[in-house]
């Protein structure tokens, strides 16, 4: 049987198709193992320009040849219900439970690791797209810094390396970011979970960017960055760490319904997934342009 995934991402940069297909591999290759073909389709807003389409196809093309990806069909539609320009990305593999590895244990006292930085692919698109604005406020030293993290919204190393080292499961944050990741993960695994928001990694580049615009960064995409369930998650964090990936357990699942996240003295508890807060860089053009 295959197993299907279909991620979407929508901007005005040119890059817009790289943010998709990362998160489309990665949410496949965290569940199963060996996508075997990807496919897209791009959809432009009434006043598109060709020459931008051209621009985005070829780096989608591009992108699946340095990651090894075989992109089956890509096409391109004007589409009059939107804004700006959007990419969708479809990938198959086989499913899981079909695959010798799999483990999917998620029980109450499983540790978990977060691999990456919160809110960095979100963090990335909004240079992308607020760049002229950010150069006003950020010395270009500052912003390059941002720049240098971009190769992590691809996964597929740290999820090797958590799948070699013990993960009963990985989850890629994605959409929504780290809170709405943990709500999904305790859902899905039927727990309860404590977390720890100090030892959650997180540029400091990404904390003043989203203070600058008003965002939560713990709510920001994070495309590249996983949540793993490990009975010892201080295994995989070290085995991370050792790769150059920045990892940390973060907390652990718990017996009951609660999701808890802790920050210092305070304790609060997660709430449904909100939307994404890299939404309102575009719902709020008025300000910032």
């Amino acid at each position: 049987m295959i197993h299907y995934r279909t991620r979407t991402a929508f901007g005005q940069s040119e890059n817009i198709g790289i943010y998709a297909l990362a998160a489309t591999v990665n949410d496949l290759s965290a569940e199963a193992a060996g996508v075997s073909e990807v496919s897209a389709e791009i959809f432009l807003p009434p006043y598109g320009q060709k020459e931008h389409l051209y621009a985005i196809e070829k780096r989608i093309r591009k992108c699946c040849k340095e990651q090894g990806i075989r992109l089956g069909e890509l096409y391109a539609d004007r589409c009059a219900g939107v804004s700006r320009y959007m990419v969708s990305v479809t990938g198959a593999v086989l499913r899981p439970k079909e695959q010798e590895w799999y483990r999917e244990t998620m029980r109450a006292g499983q540790d978990i690791v977060l691999a990456g930085q919160a809110g960095i692919e979100g963090t990335i698109r909004i240079i992308e797209e607020r760049g002229k604005e950010l150069e006003k406020r950020f010395a270009p030293v500052f912003l390059g810094e941002i720049e240098r993290h971009r190769h992590t919204v691809f996964a597929s190393e740290a999820i090797d390396a958590a799948r070699a080292h013990g993960a009963s499961a990985i989850r890629q944050a994605g959409v929504g970011g780290i809170f709405a990741a943990l709500w999904r993960l305790s859902k899905e695994a039927g727990t309860g979970l404590d977390t720890d928001l100090k030892r959650m990694p997180i540029l400091q580049e990404t904390v003043e960017i989203c203070e600058y615009f008003r965002l939560n960064p713990y709510q920001l995409t994070s495309a590249g960055t996983l949540l793993i369930i490990a009975d010892h998650g201080e295994t995989i964090a070290d085995a991370l760490l050792r790769k150059g990936i920045r990892a940390a357990v973060i907390g652990s699942l718990t017996d009951n319904n609660d999701k808890v996240i802790r920050n210092g003295e305070d304790r609060r508890f997660i709430d449904r997934p909100a939307p994404d807060e890299y939404n309102k860089i575009f719902m709020e053009d008025r300000i910032y342009e």
